[in-house]
């Protein structure tokens, strides 16, 4: 399946226009004709997340925190995001992130928190 067709499914879930607008959802890396045969899912993409990744053979991960977050000045090893992303570019893993998208999609993580307090009520 090529990304593209992955990204569909996963914007259907958690369409990007629901995300916040200081956020960074969707595409972080990656090129949409890049193929995929293997997704691993995340909360935080690290080196060690990034490692099980290449030894399943991963093409994308979903890293619901997205590692990409504030401007990056320069892609080095000298700072662990930046080895992440290098790592991922050089095996040709794309990063997509949901995030707040994911937050306020109908049945979402909000949702999801939501139905462990119950109904409530407002006083």
């Amino acid at each position: 399946m090529l990304l593209q067709d992955v990204l569909k499914v996963l914007r259907g879930v958690a369409p990007e226009y629901l995300a916040e607008s200081w956020d960074r959802v969707g595409l972080q890396l990656g090129d949409l004709q890049w193929r995929v045969d293997r997704a691993m899912l995340c909360i935080d993409l690290t080196e060690p997340v990034l490692a099980e990744a290449v030894a399943k053979k991963a093409n994308l991960m979903v890293a619901y925190h997205p590692p990409i977050f504030s401007d990056l000045k320069r892609l080095t090893t000298q700072h662990w995001k930046q080895r992440i992303v290098l790592g991922a570019a050089e095996r040709r893993i794309a990063i997509y992130s949901p995030h707040t998208a994911l937050d306020a999609a109908p049945g979402g993580v909000n949702d999801w928190l939501c139905s462990g307090v119950g109904q409530g009520r407002v006083t």
